[in-house]
């Protein structure tokens, strides 16, 4: 591993859990906010930060798992720093995969972190969600 690299690890089932409705953003947002920090500072101070998810059953991703994450971003209940961590954690794990190809944009939107989204690109992406 790469000096000054950081390794953050994302809990499977905690994910999951906020993607099914089982816990809330909030409560997603306080377990995950020191590695998402974490992650982040290695990237701002020229290291390097690594996501580990651990290994459990594969999920589908469903258009409701995304609109659940793209809502709790709209309606301020996640940063959209937060978002950003657990699509890339979504995107980089082989225990994840998209039921369809709206889903894979609407996970993808979130992911891309080169410019944070408005509210209202938020709730468009919501809206794709629906056709």
């Amino acid at each position: 591993m790469d000096a000054g690299a950081i390794v953050t690890g994302m809990e499977h089932a905690s994910l999951v859990a906020f993607l099914e409705g089982t816990i809330p953003a909030e409560q997603f947002y306080a377990e995950v906010i020191n590695e998402v920090t974490a992650c982040n500072d290695a990237f701002r101070s020229g290291g390097i930060g690594y996501i580990a998810v651990t290994d459990d059953p594969s999920t589908v991703v469903t258009r409701d798992h995304a609109k659940r994450l793209l809502e709790a971003v709209a309606d301020g209940r996640l940063t959209f720093e937060v978002a950003n961590y657990a699509a890339d954690c979504i995107i980089m794990s082989d225990d994840f995969e998209f039921a369809d190809e709206a889903v894979n944009a609407a996970i993808y939107f979130v992911e891309d972190d080169s410019i944070v989204p408005t509210v209202e690109e938020v709730r468009t992406a919501i809206e794709r969600l629906a056709h």
